[in-house]
């Protein structure tokens, strides 16, 4: 980027970052090379480009920047809702998946500055890279023009959706489970059969730690119960 008496110029590849800016989250800037930071991975960060910087700062940043303005945004729009029932709609937003999805949509994938050899690019690094431009954004901002335009970025990717979105309880047990690295199991504590119909109890058991205990008329009524019960446990 140049300028020539208060007139800014911008090389090609700003040119690119500025209408991903304009589409994504419509917004220009005069700082493109904080929004390069942005999208650069730490695997493009060598001992040959000491001058370059990756985007974990800005993405410890921008986690805490969203955090923040979903939870005014709930605490304000849902004033019914208690203390667990807004962590857990918060959550919702802010999980893995869901960011890494959203980075996808809006093409980050292109934009990433990496060095990964024969590796390819993780989804996760979407995400991350999705929370470094809210902090690039933030710095470049400030809180109140960065809250106004996230949260528009957000609603227009299904803020309220996903808040209310059910997602299968064990379905979202297992993922969680995989990402921390540790085992599920489920197991029948107690099977009656009275007057031809079957009652299941199951335990959800997680490290072998015996978690939610849920019962129903089927294996797979009693599991889907033990595992919500332990979502909510661990306000997942």
């Amino acid at each position: 980027m140049g300028i020539i008496e208060g007139i800014f110029f911008f090389n090609k590849t700003d040119k690119a970052l500025q209408h991903f800016l304009q589409s994504a989250f419509r917004i220009s800037t005069r700082k493109p090379e904080l929004y390069r930071q942005a999208l650069r991975h730490s695997s493009a960060v060598t001992d040959h480009s000491f001058h370059k910087k990756s985007n974990e700062r800005l993405e410890f940043l921008g986690d805490a920047i969203l955090d923040a303005m979903l939870a005014h945004y709930l605490y304000d729009s849902y004033s019914q809702k208690t203390e667990g029932e807004l962590t857990k709609m918060k959550s919702k937003v802010v999980r893995r998946e869901n960011l890494n999805k959203i980075g996808e949509s809006i093409g980050i994938r292109r934009l990433l500055e990496v060095e990964l050899g024969s590796q390819e690019i993780h989804e996760s690094m979407l995400g991350n890279a999705l929370e470094a431009l809210v902090g690039a954004i933030y710095l470049d901002k400030g809180f109140i023009s960065t809250r106004q335009t996230v949260l528009k970025f957000l609603i227009e990717h299904g803020l309220t959706e996903t808040i209310h979105d059910e997602v299968d309880a064990k379905s979202k047990l297992h993922e969680w489970c995989q990402k921390h690295k540790k085992t599920l199991v489920f197991e029948v504590i107690q099977h009656k059969q009275e007057q031809g119909n079957n009652h299941y109890s199951m335990v959800c058991k997680i490290d072998q730690a015996s978690m939610g205990i849920g019962e129903g008329s089927s294996k797979k009524a009693a599991e889907q119960m033990a595992a919500k019960i332990t979502c909510d446990q661990l306000l997942i």
